[in-house]
């Protein structure tokens, strides 16, 4: 989720190398991190029967990615129910998801605008709409 590379217009990586890489520090982590591993060795309808040693981290790595999409469809509902509008329902959400792409389906790039709308209300504010693909907020005033 930290690693993002760029490539040039004739689709060279121009960000390789340890100097753009972004390695996990201490002020990255939570403070509280919970998570429940369930013991499905039990249930006929585990995914894909996964229980060799290759399988299990390569689904604990993709519910990294699901959790983090769970936790930004939760983000956009909170956003959204300040001005009781739908919640645009689809989003992307690329890998790797790093931590600005993922403030920006969130709606929280603009943090003071969303505190003061929803402490004021949004009608003298406009909303803030999030379009789908996620590249920035907009605000419609």
């Amino acid at each position: 989720m930290l690693e993002e590379y760029l490539t040039n217009s004739d689709g060279l990586v121009i960000s390789e190398g340890t100097w753009t890489y972004k390695i996990p520090t201490v002020d990255t982590i939570p403070r509280e991190f919970n998570v429940d591993l369930l013991n499905s060795g039990h249930h006929k309808k585990r995914v894909l029967s996964s229980k060799a040693s290759g399988e299990p981290p390569l689904l604990l790595a993709v519910s990294v990615h699901c959790a983090t999409r769970e936790a930004i469809r939760e983000a956009r509902k909170q956003l959204f129910s300040c001005n009781s509008e739908d919640i645009p329902p689809i989003f992307q959400l690329d890998v790797p998801a790093t931590m600005p792409v993922v403030k920006s389906l969130c709606g929280y790039d603009n943090v003071e605008r969303y505190l003061e709308a929803c402490l004021h209300g949004w009608s003298k504010l406009g909303a803030i709409y999030i379009p789908e693909n996620g590249s920035k907020i907009n605000t419609l005033n």
